[in-house]
């Protein structure tokens, strides 16, 4: 887009606009994170990578943002849901250990100088995919031996605790679509593929659960966050070749094929 563009762009977006971004995500990412809390460390890490928050960040940013602009921010999102892998293996490595917003602020660098270092690298979807498709493997056999076989527990959900990180998550993704165009596809697919809801879930969990679930669940989101990789995936490779929303939609079914599919694995063996 050019400078005219942008400016009418962002003059263009209101308050209550951004509020309903906000809502929306939030409301998504609290669901989710009780579901999560119900269903146990197994299935709820495998829908746990739904996208809650990748879905209307790239429904906003498509509405204002041609297809070139779109599958860029795709395929860095790729890389920074690869560094996302390392976010969860170092949470799930250290959540017996330490206090949980000790394991969060550790798991958080670890995501920070993994997607600083793949930000070097060229964003191809299908390099980017096998990229993650290897850090997704070992981080998987690595966090096997932090995660110990137990039962989950209901816990009394924090609504408001929720709210307010939801709300956080809803926040993210009303800046970076509002400042798409300032963020360049760089910076716009890596903080929008930012786990602000592995945030969400890891430390409610870690508080209401107890460390050992938190973990169980977290490992178990690594292979669920491969939902999030086949949603980026699809969508960089197929917005430039499919005219309107057909990339979008496509990209919301192979999420949630691969989910389902993930959920059913788990649901058939239990987790090692």
């Amino acid at each position: 887009m050019n400078n005219a563009a942008t400016t009418w762009l962002l003059s263009d977006i209101a308050a209550g606009q951004l509020l309903i971004r906000m809502v929306a995500t939030a409301i998504v990412v609290i669901g989710v994170a009780i579901a999560v809390g119900r269903l146990g460390p197994a299935v709820g890490g495998r829908l746990a990578g739904l996208p809650i928050v990748l879905g209307p960040g790239f429904f906003f940013l498509m509405r204002q943002a041609d297809a070139a602009f779109v599958s860029s921010a795709a395929a860095h999102a790729i890389l920074s849901l690869t560094a996302t892998q390392l976010f969860l293996l170092v949470y799930v490595a250290t959540a017996r250990r330490v206090a949980p917003i000790v394991s969060l602020l550790l798991a958080i660098c670890a995501w920070s100088a993994a997607a600083m270092a793949f930000r070097a690298i060229p964003a191809e979807p299908l390099a980017g995919i096998a990229l993650f498709a290897l850090v997704t493997l070992l981080a998987w056999q690595a966090g096997r031996v932090f995660v110990r076989s137990t039962p989950a527990r209901r816990g009394a959900e924090n609504r408001r605790l929720l709210l307010l990180r939801g709300l956080l998550a809803g926040l993210l993704v009303a800046v970076v679509t509002t400042l798409s165009d300032r963020l360049g596809p760089t910076g716009a697919g890596l903080l929008m593929a930012f786990p602000v809801g592995y945030t969400v879930l890891s430390v409610t969990l870690h508080e209401q659960m107890g460390a050992d679930v938190a973990a169980a669940t977290l490992h178990s989101a690594i292979l669920g966050t491969i939902s999030l990789a086949g949603f980026c995936g699809t969508l960089a490779l197929l917005a430039p070749v499919l005219a309107g929303w057909g990339a979008y939609l496509a990209a919301l079914a192979a999420s949630l094929v691969i989910t389902l599919a993930l959920a059913r694995q788990s649901g058939r063996r239990p987790q090692a």
